[in-house]
């Protein structure tokens, strides 16, 4: 197999993904870059952690993290530990834009899924979660 064609087809899939479930992420008042940093800061995080983690430079994340403040989606936190940091936690605002958004990518993933045959999307499933191991 081309793992190059592989590569591109999972890079347009996203990308269309993304295109499709625009305008439901926009009513829900986030965009791509925020959803995954919100799902990330869930667990809790450092703005250092977030820009190790997403290859970005730690002033796009700044920027991106103060976005996500100005939206109320989180909030900075002195962290206890060393108050020279802080975390990062998402607010109850921010919980309800992540599900919003996930719905809206679950959304076009169920339709896409419902132009297969049930054992071909199973199928589908199942490679993916093989390629992906225990990575998650």
């Amino acid at each position: 197999m081309d793992a190059w064609l592989f590569l591109t087809r999972i890079w347009r899939l996203q990308r269309r993904l993304f295109e499709e479930a625009r305008p439901c992420m926009e009513a829900a008042g986030i965009k791509p870059k925020g959803l995954f940093l919100l799902a990330h800061i869930q667990k809790g995080a450092y703005p250092k952690e977030l820009a190790e983690s997403f290859h970005m430079p730690p002033p796009t994340v700044s920027h991106l993290i103060g976005a996500l403040e100005d939206a109320g989606y989180l909030v900075r936190e002195s962290d206890p530990k060393d108050r020279r940091r802080y975390l990062l936690k998402i607010t109850e605002e921010g919980e309800a834009a992540l599900e919003a958004a996930r719905k809206c990518l679950e959304g076009v993933v169920r339709g896409w899924l419902e132009s297969l045959r049930p054992e071909e999307a199973q199928t589908l499933l199942g490679l993916l979660e093989r390629l992906d191991g225990d990575r998650s």
